[in-house]
């Protein structure tokens, strides 16, 4: 990557003098590998298409660390606040759960340069945590009970890029989309339908775990922030 290209992106990250005094002027016993902490305001959605749901993510901030001398994103989180989603199990059963990410890695990823703009890949995981789980029975809602500690046994991870022909700016942001797999669930109780059903129990792994998901997070308003502050 040639040096202008790189000033290019950095100019834009932080100010001026910052970055002025990281790359030319920086004095003996500076950091060898100075980063930037940058946050976004983000707002998004994630399609779980194993029981055909749309979970929100509401608004929330994305902070990122950035090397300024690789373009990697060396740290950074993206809490996501818990949502409420309602589906059709087997198609016919009316159920909604509050569905909880639990952030259990940083995020990372690159920020790479080209000749039309900036492409942005990214990386974090979470643990989904089922809760709150009812099922609609003639126009009332009946609690199922899944416990208290409904989550997946593996972290789920998932990894985000500039879509095609998208390109991300440092401070005005853009679009991330991304896939992800949804694995087994443990320590959930069975949901324990009505009769009315006649299927008795309904394992929360028959249902949720699948490779169809899909994310999409629109990013903006990119700040510089000051990790010591």
């Amino acid at each position: 990557m040639s040096h202008l290209r790189r000033w290019r992106v950095l100019v834009v990250a932080a100010s001026a003098s910052l970055i002025a005094g990281v790359m030319l002027a920086a004095p003996a016993g500076a950091d060898p590998d100075p980063t930037i902490t940058d946050a976004y305001d983000a707002v998004g959605t994630t399609h779980i298409g194993s029981i055909g749901a749309d979970v929100p993510i509401a608004p929330t901030t994305l902070t990122t660390v950035l090397d300024v001398n690789t373009l990697q994103i060396v740290g950074g989180s993206l809490p996501v606040a818990p949502q409420q989603t309602t589906f059709n199990a087997l198609g016919f059963i009316p159920i909604r759960s509050t569905v909880s990410l639990i952030e259990t890695s940083p995020v990372t990823g690159t920020l790479t340069p080209t000749d039309n703009g900036n492409i942005i890949t990214s990386k974090v995981s979470y643990t989904i945590k089922l809760s709150d789980v009812s099922v609609n029975v003639l126009g009332l809602w009946v609690p199922l009970f899944v416990g208290n500690n409904c989550r997946t046994i593996d972290p789920v991870t998932i990894s985000a890029a500039s879509p095609p022909g998208q390109y991300f700016d440092v401070l005005n942001g853009g679009t991330v989309t991304g896939k992800f797999t949804i694995g087994n669930f443990r320590d959930c109780a069975p949901l324990q339908l009505p009769d009315i059903f006649g299927i008795g129990s309904l394992p929360i792994n028959v249902l949720v775990p699948g490779t169809d998901n899909t994310a999409t997070i629109n990013l903006c308003c990119g700040r510089f922030v000051d990790p010591n502050a």
